[in-house]
Parts: structure tokens; C-alpha cells; sequence
């Protein structure tokens, strides 16, 4: 007989039990730490409140997961778009640096050319 294949934990569950920084396996009943972002101002995440969503972040070339404040809970009401859990204060500064190091490469892509990612410019060349 076989065995079945685990099946993938949702991301609701991945969320709350995995370091968002090194991915350990964080126990119930035991101290986190983390933090909360604001996206983008032309990056609606309203469709997303409430969920749970994997960010892939260029600079650490990694995956993270996020949770998208819902729009009545305290943290939105904070300024936080989106809160990330770790399993440790270190982890946490990492996890923060490197959103830091996302929006310094984002600033940088923007003044590059003008347009920003995923916008283009008014001239076309025939």
C-alpha cells in the first residue's frame, strides 16, 4: 500500500506556524516577533484584506509570507498594510531589512528611466 503524500499546509497555517525570515517551524505558545509594511500607493491590496500571501522578495531571492491587514482591524488602522511574523527578534530585523532593501531597489528602478516598473513611457518608436 502507499502512503499519501502530505498535502501543503494553507497559507493561513504556513503563516502562523513558519518564520517568515528562515522558516522554522515556530510552536504554539511561544513568543513572536514581527512587524507591518505599507505597500505601494499604486498597489491596491484591498481585493487581498484579511489573506494570507506569498511575497517574492528580489534582493534575498525568497519567498515570504505576508498577511494583509483586514480594513477594520488595528494594524490597518496603524498604517500597516500587511504584518510578517519570525521566530526570533533577529529574524525580524532581517525580515525588515530586506522589505527595506525591496523598496530602495523599487526606488532605484523607478528613477532609472522614468516610467517605474510596469509603466511605460508616452513615446513609441516606429
Amino acid at each position: 500500500m502507499k502512503r499519501r503524500k502530505k498535502r501543503p499546509a494553507g497559507l493561513i497555517e504556513r503563516f502562523q506556524t513558519t518564520c517568515g525570515w528562515c522558516g522554522r517551524r515556530i510552536p504554539p505558545d511561544v513568543e513572536v516577533f514581527g512587524g507591518g509594511g505599507k505597500a505601494r500607493s499604486d498597489f491596491d491590496l484591498t481585493p487581498h484584506a484579511g489573506h494570507v500571501l506569498p511575497i517574492y522578495l528580489i534582493g534575498p531571492n525568497k519567498t515570504v509570507l505576508v498577511a494583509v491587514s483586514a480594513l477594520d482591524s488595528d494594524a490597518k488602522r496603524e498604517g500597516h498594510d500587511f504584518m510578517y511574523m519570525t521566530c526570533s527578534e533577529a529574524c525580524a530585523r532581517n525580515l525588515k531589512a530586506a522589505f527595506e532593501g525591496e523598496i530602495e531597489l523599487g526606488k532605484r528602478l523607478d528613477s532609472s528611466d522614468g516610467t517605474g516598473p510596469g509603466r511605460t513611457s508616452g513615446s513609441q518608436t516606429k
